[in-house]
Order: C-alpha cells, then sequence, then structure tokens
C-alpha cells in the first residue's frame, strides 16, 4: 500500500509542477517542467520496482 501512496504523491506533485508551469515565466517553467518529468520518471521507477514479497521469495529460492 505504500507504493500506491508514493506514487500517487509522485504523481500528484508532478501535476503540481505542471499546473504552476501555465503561469509561470519561460525560464521558471522550464524548471517546473524538468521537475515533474523526474517525479514522473520517479513514479515509474517505483512502480516498476520489485515488492519486498518477490525479493524474499528470490532470495529463498
Amino acid at each position: 500500500m505504500a507504493k500506491i501512496e508514493l506514487v500517487r504523491f509522485l504523481s500528484d506533485s508532478a501535476g503540481d509542477a505542471l499546473n504552476k508551469a501555465q503561469d509561470a515565466k519561460p525560464e521558471t517553467m522550464k524548471i517546473l517542467l524538468d521537475e515533474a518529468e523526474e517525479l514522473l520518471a520517479l513514479a515509474t521507477s517505483v512502480l516498476n520496482r520489485p515488492t519486498a514479497e518477490l525479493l524474499e521469495a528470490r532470495e529463498a529460492a
């Protein structure tokens, strides 16, 4: 469940950055868009990471 909450937080934070970028000056807009991209990439990484149960099962095998 913590994994889903973390992804939701990262996604919401990316959405906030995108919303702020809409009204920002070009220099600030680029920074906010880069931040949103990094947050979404991190969320994707978290989603693709195996859960602890899978890691424990692999180690036991």
